[in-house]
């Protein structure tokens, strides 16, 4: 996947978190090796969660996989 639709994900998550008044202190992203996606940092609400996004779930319902992230990023308030 591309660096752009990598970042095209990150920054629709920040501006869905930012609508809903869900604060995220941290935000970065690091490739993983030998696979097909990333993973993301998270840091709310002093927790630091990291999930495992696919290029497939980034690309093709980046909507739905940023709602999922929203709520249990949310679950940490």
């Amino acid at each position: 996947m591309g660096e752009q639709a990598r970042d095209s994900f990150v920054k629709k998550l920040q501006e869905t978190a930012s609508e809903r008044a869900i604060p995220i202190d941290r935000l970065s992203c690091r490739d993983l090796p030998d696979k097909d996606g990333f993973e993301l940092i998270v840091k709310s609400g002093g927790k630091e969660r990291i999930f495992t996004i696919s290029d497939a779930q980034s690309v093709t319902d980046p909507e739905g996989e940023i709602d999922l992230l929203i709520n249990q990023i949310g679950d940490n308030e």
